[in-house]
């Protein structure tokens, strides 16, 4: 008897998930509970397991596929097994995402009709056809995949640019990757982000040495592991408090601002797949130390690929740092909806002026970029100043729990 598993709900407001590896092909044997197919979704990439015994008659989609849920993943043939023994399975289909989702629902089809055909309409057709477009060749953002008239004039802009590159430099120096997964996620995110805020950034610089120092002097005593981070992040939560409109969402619907009472911190980390912002959740009741622990396994897990859907979700505000290669400033792009994102840069011995003499202190950079529709600039310059007050007399912050 075959079985249509057909893909789960895996997450709240989740619509779709992209083929990201299969783990079983046409004709192996499965178990209950065994993992089946990687698929992600909203920047988490989880494994769903075959929910019956039996055997692999055909597998739905290849890497970078986008399956719809409800839609049939995998069919598996249950021998034996009587009808009462399928599980039965639940989906939720056309749910709308959840506020700052990237637009999922939205996002380009992979897939062509069924069968193999090209969805567009006759009008579309004929423009085609006029321009000397191959349909087959065209990926449509309409719904089900359906082609557009601007599927069109983006496909003839990228064909122009292909052209100029190929003129420029021979084809067989030209490696393609394909523009799919968690780059392409990311990509439509931050695109998101930079036509939806008003970016500008602000930058400063602050003396660290009392904070070196603190940090050299509690690894000496044992505590290794402990960086910089947890020492940002509570500098980071102290202004937050005096200056709530920076860790706030604009609601552009309703024309509201929404104040966050609760402060979970994004840290934005560099994973061989591309970017992800796991989340360290309550940073305001946590210790030093528990926030060293937090970030070690959030960001251990991310560049493992193992990050959990809920790890990744419900930041308020984010940290982007690269610790010593962290280069002297940048402009981060805002984890939009939120309002704001800093960046950190690294450390390092410069030469300042103090009461007159020129001495080597510890230094360091802090770039603040911001959604001007939100934030002021006076408000970020005061929020930043805030932040060197505290990394610049880092004592009270000492393993303290609860603000």
């Amino acid at each position: 008897m075959a079985y249509e598993f057909k893909l789960p709900d895996i997450g709240e407001g989740v619509v779709e998930g992209e083929i990201v590896r299969w783990l079983v092909t046409t004709g192996d044997t499965v178990d209950e509970d065994q993992p089946m197919v990687e698929v992600m979704t909203d920047k988490a990439t989880v494994e769903i397991p075959s929910p019956v015994n039996g055997t692999v008659t055909k597998t739905v989609g290849g890497e970078g596929d986008v399956i719809a849920v409800g839609e049939t993943l995998v069919v598996i043939d249950l021998g034996e097994q009587g009808s009462s023994d399928i599980p039965e399975q639940k989906h939720t289909q056309g749910a709308v995402g959840p506020a700052g989702d990237s637009g999922k629902a939205g996002a380009p089809a992979k897939k062509a009709a069924a069968g193999g055909g090209v969805l567009a309409t006759p009008a579309v057709r004929n423009v085609a056809r006029k321009r000397g477009i191959d349909l087959s060749k065209v990926t449509g953002s309409g719904p089900g995949g359906r082609i557009t008239e601007d599927d069109l004039d983006q496909f003839e802009k990228t064909d122009a640019i292909a052209a100029a590159v190929g003129q420029a430099e021979p084809e067989a120096s030209i490696e393609r990757i394909p523009y799919r997964g968690l780059r392409r996620k990311i990509g439509d995110h931050l695109s998101l982000s930079k036509r939806s805020a008003v970016h500008y950034t602000y930058v400063e610089e602050v003396e660290v040495t009392n904070l070196v120092e603190l940090r050299d002097s509690l690894r000496a005593r044992g505590y290794d592991h402990l960086t910089y981070l947890p020492f940002v992040l509570k500098a980071v939560v102290t202004g937050l408090k005096k200056f709530p409109l920076v860790n706030s969402t604009l609601d552009e619907e309703k024309e509201e601002i929404l104040l966050k009472k609760v402060y979970h911190l994004g840290i934005a980390t560099a994973t061989d797949q591309g970017l992800l912002v796991p989340v360290v959740r309550d940073v305001d009741k946590k210790s030093l130390l528990e926030l060293s622990s937090d970030i070690e396994r959030l960001v251990t897990e991310a560049r493992k690929g193992r990050s959990k859907l809920e790890d990744l979700k419900g930041s308020t505000f984010t940290v982007t740092s690269l610790g010593r290669m962290g280069g002297l400033v940048a402009t981060p792009v805002i984890n939009y909806p939120e309002v704001a994102i800093l960046g950190v840069h690294r450390i390092e011995k410069r030469p300042v002026v103090r009461e007159g003499a020129v001495v080597i202190r510890d230094m360091m950079n802090l770039s603040l970029s911001a959604d001007h529709r939100v934030v002021d600039g006076s408000v970020a310059a005061e929020f930043i100043h805030c932040l060197m007050g505290v990394l610049e007399s880092p004592g009270l912050l000492l393993l303290s729990g609860e603000e």
